[in-house]
């Protein structure tokens, strides 16, 4: 073997690493190379066994160990739900709401359902109705960790990876939305939607469709939410941009507005607006089983429709830029539908967005009535809280 200048002329006697670093000659047996390389590996272990047993890195896993012990002492072991909180957290999103927070992670489940229009009372008739949502996402065998007061552990993880869905579902749809805009006649520049920190704020196509003539301010009610812009309550949720056009022949009439593209990338992701796309076995719909649209999907997707050409750049409940009340518009989008929910318009798009959304609809949906003889959805006035809407868009 070649000799190396260690540079004392010699190796000594301890020095384990010099001695299996020399280089081997070109002429060495099989043997002599397993050797150094065995020698090299030996080596590291070495390296990492001092590395580990450094006051510093034992004092740390010492803290560790204690963590973990009073941890199972208190009965909160987290063993179990962390792979599987991802999950919950996504098909939340999708299906029952967009934002959470700790006080909303109660003891027990309230008696109030989830899609009662009576949570709609007051802050905390919501809260508590979003308590009753997390306990039927969660699985029962992890339903004490719920209650924050006792354990924040799940609380803490389930809020972080829903705050992921938010920016994942954002991602996604910020490379469809322009080609949705443009199909729908309207020219504008990709470059400001498909990108979260360019500056939308000017943009005169974008404000057009927050904006109607002569206002100065976004209106919950937005342009976006309506065929061709105008501002007919009959008709919200219907613009093809929010949703779809669809057309249907009623009495020998067409008839459109129907949604579909929001839902679809969500539920099947952005590759679906492909012409002859076929279902992505890791979309949200086949991945959780998704089988029909609800109140709040319509709410998230005519939400997500104004956030996406709005100069905000994060999706939070108040918005940095625009000072939208994010949050607040969502939950005025579910009270039209919840306050509504035998209204013809109302029955038709959940039917229509079942029927071209899903293959499999829930066998409920086949007893609502077919769409009455007139073309285009209407919404009755008759609730009270409809003409309130109506009259604060």
């Amino acid at each position: 073997m070649l000799e190396v200048d260690s540079g004392n002329g010699s190796f000594g006697d301890d020095d384990f690493e010099a001695e299996h670093l020399r280089p081997v000659d070109a002429n060495a047996s099989k043997q002599e190379v397993i050797d150094v390389n065995v020698g090299s590996r030996l080596s590291s272990i070495v390296n990492l066994r001092s590395v580990a047993s450094s006051p510093k890195i034992a004092t740390s896993a010492k803290r560790t160990a204690n963590y973990k012990r009073r941890r199972r002492e208190k009965g909160d072991n987290r063993l179990g739900y962390e792979a599987h909180v991802g999950s919950w957290a996504r098909r939340f999103f999708l299906t029952k709401e967009v934002w959470v927070r700790t006080e909303d992670f109660r003891k027990d489940q309230p008696d109030l359902p989830a899609n009662s229009e009576h949570r709609f009372a007051n802050n905390n008739m919501y809260s508590r109705g979003i308590t009753y949502a997390l306990f039927e996402a969660i699985p029962p065998k992890y339903h004490r960790l719920i209650d924050f007061s006792e354990y924040t552990h799940l609380t803490k993880d389930f809020v972080t990876e829903l705050g992921d869905q938010r920016s994942s579902s954002i991602n996604k749809l910020r490379g469809a939305i322009a080609p949705i805009l443009t199909s729908d006649g309207h020219k504008v520049n990709p470059k400001l939607l498909g990108i979260a920190v360019a500056d939308r704020s000017a943009d005169k196509v974008l404000l057009g469709l927050l904006r109607f003539s002569g206002d100065t301010t976004s209106k919950v009610f937005a342009p976006i939410l309506f065929p061709k812009g105008q501002k007919k309550m009959e008709y919200i949720f219907t613009n093809n941009i929010v949703l779809d056009v669809r057309h249907f022949i009623v009495d020998g009439r067409t008839c459109s507005h129907f949604p579909r593209w929001i839902h679809r990338v969500l539920i099947h992701g952005p590759s679906s607006l492909a012409e002859g796309s076929k279902p992505d076995p890791k979309a949200a719909r086949t991945k959780y089983g998704l089988v029909e649209v609800t109140d709040h999907s319509i709410a998230l997707a005519a939400l997500l429709a104004r956030f996406l050409v709005s100069a905000d750049k994060i999706f939070a409940p108040m918005g940095a830029i625009t000072k939208i009340n994010w949050e607040s518009d969502y939950r005025t989008y579910r009270k039209l539908l919840a306050f509504n929910p035998g209204t013809p318009f109302v029955k038709y798009i959940f039917k229509t967005i079942n029927k071209y959304a899903f293959a499999g609809v829930a066998k409920r949906l086949a007893d609502l009535p077919a769409f009455s003889p007139f073309c285009g959805p209407h919404i009755s006035t008759s609730p009270v809280y409809f003409g309130t809407i109506q009259s604060g868009g």
